[in-house]
């Protein structure tokens, strides 16, 4: 095998956001002394350019319209050139795409709230006939942070927003209002309101970057709205290490995720949690996934609201530790770019 070698590309993010991953592998190639190159995806040649490395990672955005439109197919061709890729289809497939997601955890029998996809205003009425159930949650497929995330309380609520769905739809750039909202509701002191307000260039970076998303429409996303429950857990597999964030559900709302109210309390940690988190992530054959789980108040079971790839790296590290497949918890940062790009250079050196 050639001399290892890591490609990392420089998405719309890097330098623009401190959730963005390529910062730090950089940072642990220097530290390893990891040949590697930053690569722009957008320059002249690009492709070929990362097709002379044995690795090539790219933590691109779902804020972007480009990258999502253009790092799968580009991926998937350095793969199949012979790179070992993150990330991978199995990692990506479902990436900000809530309807997908909601049909893959159901294909492989994982366990989720009930999902239904609606996709004529037809459909709709045939649910409200053979279901009906209120109060419902309704999602746009696309976004992160709860802000495209409503709960309709009765039919009069579910046909006005099926309307708009299946006519102009809407726009799921984040919104600045809810977010502020957000902030100013789980903040807790005036250090979070610091801390946030340092942060607010980052968010209008990924509201301006969003303005080429397309608008949502077409369909009506519906999820069981499951009560009593006032935190989520962000809960992070890769390989054989499991990490969490406890994420708090706003006053006065039902949501938890973009809220930034985050805790890290072993004791939520059920062992069936831990083990609902490895078998999903098993089922998956991803490299990386972080599943937004709760308990159900009433049977207890794990549930699987959502997954993705991308999360939150540094709030990750704030657990301080992780568990094994044997439940057994271990002293130490999950450093989640670290733990991937180790995993990569297994796999590239079994090549």
């Amino acid at each position: 095998m050639k001399e290892l070698s890591v490609a990392i590309v420089k998405s719309d993010f890097h330098g623009h956001h401190s959730g963005s991953w390529s910062n730090e592998w950089l940072k642990i190639c220097d530290q390893k002394n990891i040949r590697h190159e930053l690569v722009d995806w957008r320059k002249n040649g690009a492709f070929q350019e990362l097709r002379k490395h044995n690795i090539v990672i790219w933590h691109y955005s779902h804020y972007s319209n480009d990258e999502m439109t253009f790092a799968p197919g580009i991926l998937a061709a350095l793969k199949d050139s012979g790179c070992t890729v993150f990330p991978d289809y199995p990692d990506s497939r479902h990436f900000d795409d809530k309807i997908i997601q909601a049909y893959f955890l159901e294909g492989l029998g994982l366990p989720t709230p009930k999902n239904y996809v609606l996709h004529s205003f037809s459909a709709v009425e045939d649910w409200l006939n053979a279901v009906g159930t209120f109060p419902i949650v309704a999602k746009l497929k696309a976004g992160s942070g709860a802000s495209n995330v409503v709960l309709l309380r009765n039919k009069r609520q579910l046909m006005r927003y099926a309307k708009r769905m299946f006519g102009r739809g809407f726009n799921s750039k984040p919104s600045a209002l809810f977010k502020i909202k957000s902030n100013a509701s789980s903040s807790r002191s005036l250090r979070d309101v610091l801390a946030r307000a340092k942060r607010a260039p980052e968010f209008f970076f990924s509201r301006r970057l969003a303005a080429g998303r397309g608008r949502e429409r077409g369909y009506v996303y519906l999820q069981e709205f499951i009560k009593d429950v006032n935190y989520d857990l962000k809960v992070v597999v890769i390989g054989d290490k499991l990490s969490f964030i406890g994420r708090g559900v706003r006053k006065g709302d039902f949501r938890a995720s973009g809220g930034g109210d985050l805790f890290y309390d072993r004791d939520l940690m059920s062992p069936a949690l831990v083990k609902a988190g490895f078998d999903a992530y098993d089922a998956l054959g991803s490299d990386c996934s972080g599943f937004d789980m709760i308990l159900d108040p009433v049977t207890s079971r794990p549930v699987i609201l959502e997954v993705s790839y991308g999360f939150s790296h540094t709030a990750l590290m704030e657990a301080g530790g992780y568990y094994d497949r044997k439940g057994e918890w271990h002293e130490g940062q999950l450093n989640a770019p670290e733990a991937v790009l180790s995993r990569l250079i297994e796999k590239a050196s079994d090549k």
